[in-house]
């Protein structure tokens, strides 16, 4: 029976981690903190109680695909166009320049310390430090339902270039080697080859993919469901193996494809609980990797926390170049500041091209694991962080915040005079865009203020009153108008973003009619104290629109729907709100 041992292990791993996750819970730190630590204490720098750490590799990289695979199911091939432009500019930018800078840093700093260092090392040190954890930062943002905000965009698409990046850093590496004889022609054939590759499996997924699932689907067996999408996600990640690509990549690129199918839900839901028992194995395995001498760790930490500076800065810099927000690119840098898994991966091949020795290997990856922990604290605080250093670098000229740069708007769309009776809208996506085709139909006057510089140069050549600016930016928010606006109605989901705009638009004009938006009831309390007229939120309108459309449908009088809806409403905010609502 000895060929199960690792069942104790996993047994030992299981336990600690449920112990040590209820404990972080009291604390109200994150769970991923807690499966990270449990593999601290159980690895090598801790009680060593773990020695089967090629198993829990293994399952970890399960977990990785698995939940790359889900969060590509929620994502579809028209999300990935409207990210073409970071994937394609914003990643390329952030790799070259984090890799030159942390080369020309780690160059300096062995220089400094009276180490030496070759050119080699160095450029090899820079850019494996360039990747971000895709595992890390995609499972928190997933979790704070915060992919589909502007900053949560920005991270995946430079993300999805990481992973893409990672065969050629993969090459490029094997070139640094001192013995290398790859030549330019056969370095030529090697990529050509791999990017054909690539290509046919990706337009073979294309196209056979959606088939599979609705195949599988049609059968109407859990069973075969469950084994369908396991070897649907695990069948995408070895074929795009084999081309070279990343695991992860694979199956990202097998989930988006499958989420412009109507059994996506499906799948997802017979994915779940495979991803978040291999994900957390994942984490732990972050841990375990952990192997330093205590007198080595100041010096980790404090290397870490350049590598953090620097990729968050060369991050919000790209960003900004990009036509966002201050705000959102500074939290944008702080979700991507991390280094990645597939560092480990790159390490590894270092050390095998002796690149580097055991030591600075272990050096490495104590550093990158520091950084992930940290990483959860970083997205947690990045909202009220960029809220308060924003004000304070205005100074520096990061973008244009003058909104006359934009096209001027048609002679024929409805020009805002000061003193007019309006409505602002604030955000442009498909709520604010129902809202404003409400008020163009009933002749009610109204101006938009949106932060995607796209959308506000695509709706002002359709006439739309719309301005570019960031809601929690006063002068954005006098530019369109809010200061004389009758009402305001702001369609956006970020919860931080939300409060603070009220706020501000609190300070500009008192008498006006706010109604807001709430993913959830536990922002509701927070926005009326901010000063919101009304909080409208998602899953409580959802349910009132449909008991709404049954009493219709038992013929109940239109009277007594509208009361009741009226009821559900006031009665949800004083039942369910986690703090008093206060009083109108």
């Amino acid at each position: 029976m000895h060929e199960f041992d690792f069942l104790g292990e996993l047994v030992l791993i299981g336990a600690l981690a449920v112990a040590i996750i209820l404990v972080f819970q009291k604390l109200k730190i994150p769970s991923v903190i807690g499966l990270i630590f449990t593999g601290i204490l159980i690895g090598p720098s801790g009680i060593g109680a773990v020695y089967d750490q090629k198993l829990i590799a293994t399952l970890a990289e399960l977990g990785v695909i698995l939940l790359l695979f889900t969060i590509g199911l929620e994502f579809s091939l028209d999300d990935f166009k409207k990210l073409k432009n970071i994937v394609l500019v914003g990643g390329v930018v952030q790799i070259l320049f984090t890799g030159l800078s942390i080369s020309a840093l780690s160059y300096w700093f062995m220089f400094a310390i009276g180490r030496s260092i070759t050119f080699s090392a160095a450029v090899f040190l820079g850019f494996t430090f360039s990747v971000s954890s895709t595992a890390i930062c995609l499972k928190i943002l997933s979790d704070r339902d915060e992919l589909a905000l502007p900053y949560g965009r920005i991270a995946l698409g430079i993300l999805i270039f990481q992973d893409i990046a990672i065969v050629p850093l993969l090459i490029g590496i094997n070139l640094l080697n001192p013995q290398a004889t790859l030549s330019f022609a056969l370095l030529a054939q090697k990529i050509g080859v791999i990017v054909l590759f690539a290509a046919g499996i990706f337009i073979s997924f294309r196209l056979l993919m959606p088939k599979m699932v609705r195949l599988i689907a049609s059968l109407h067996a859990r069973e075969v469901l469950v084994i369908g999408a396991l070897v649907i996600c695990f069948g995408a990640a070895y074929l795009t193996s084999l081309a070279g690509l990343s695991l992860a990549l694979g199956s990202f690129v097998a989930g988006m494809i499958i989420a412009s199918t109507d059994e996506s839900h499906q799948i997802s839901v017979t994915i779940d609980p495979f991803r978040e028992a291999f994900s957390s194995i994942f984490f732990i395995s972050v841990g375990l990797l952990l192997d330093v001498k205590m007198v080595n760790l100041p010096l980790f930490i404090s290397i870490a926390l350049v590598v953090l500076l620097v990729k968050g800065l060369i991050v919000a810099a790209v960003s900004l170049s990009l036509g966002n927000s201050p705000r959102v690119s500074m939290m944008a840098g702080m979700a991507l500041a991390q280094i990645g898994e597939f560092s480990f991966v790159l390490a590894e091949t270092g050390l095998k091209n002796n690149l580097i020795n055991h030591e600075v290997f272990q050096a490495m990856l104590a550093i990158s694991v520091v950084t992930m922990i940290v990483t959860p604290a970083m997205i947690a605080i990045a909202p009220k962080f960029a809220d308060q250093m924003v004000p304070a670098l205005g100074f520096i000229p990061l973008v244009s915040k003058d909104s006359s740069a934009l096209p001027v708007r048609p002679p024929d769309s409805t020009i805002i005079c000061a003193g007019e009776i309006h409505a602002a809208i604030i955000g442009f996506g498909i709520n604010g865009q129902n809202v404003a085709a409400v008020l163009h139909a009933t002749n009610i006057s109204y101006s938009v203020l949106e932060i995607d510089r796209v959308m506000v140069k695509t709706m002002r050549k359709k006439g739309e009153p719309i301005f570019y600016g960031d809601c929690t930016d006063k002068k954005a928010l006098l530019r369109a108008g809010i200061d004389h606006a009758r009402a305001v109605v702001l369609g956006i989901s970020d919860a931080t973003a939300i409060g603070k705009s009220i706020a501000v638009i609190r300070q500009i004009n008192k008498k006006a009619f706010i109604i807001a938006r709430a993913r959830t009831l536990d922002d509701v309390a927070a926005l009326y104290k901010a000063g919101a007229d009304v909080v409208v939120t998602e899953k409580f309108e959802t349910s009132i629109q449909i008991f709404s459309l049954l009493l219709n449908h038992f013929t109940v009088e239109p009277e007594l729907i509208l009361e009741q809806q009226e009821i559900i409403r006031r009665e949800c905010e004083k039942i369910f709100t986690t703090a008093p609502v206060p009083d109108k």
